[in-house]
């Protein structure tokens, strides 16, 4: 969550087997402990317009998560400006809600843009 880098399983495996199970394996910044610290985290990176944070917490806000109250117009305001920044998943996580009405009405030709 600190710096928001995806790493692979490998890349991760290697991190605990060395005991760093309570840093980033990225950036050695320290894991956050609660809720609130984790958001803090995630909000500075979003400050800085970082596309993965944006997306991130649009999820957090879409299934309701980190203390956060389940919230899709505000889940869709994120994944929008994430997708606008680059973000893939964000672009995906629009399409399906969108096609499928999963949170708001249902409207399949956007979906598919």
């Amino acid at each position: 969550v600190c710096c928001m880098k995806t790493l692979c399983n490998g890349c991760i495996l290697a991190a605990q087997r060395r005991g760093m199970n309570d840093i980033c394996p990225f950036c050695r910044t320290d894991l956050p402990t609660d809720e609130a610290s984790q958001l803090a985290m995630i909000q500075k990176r979003v400050d800085k317009g970082d596309a993965v944070a944006i997306y991130f917490l649009g999820n957090q806000y879409y299934y309701g998560m980190l203390g956060l109250a389940r919230d899709v117009p505000r889940a869709i305001e994120l994944w929008r400006e994430a997708a606008e920044l680059g973000s893939i998943n964000s672009h995906h996580h629009l399409g399906h809600i969108h096609y499928n009405g999963d949170g708001i009405e249902e409207d399949k030709p956007r979906g598919i843009l």
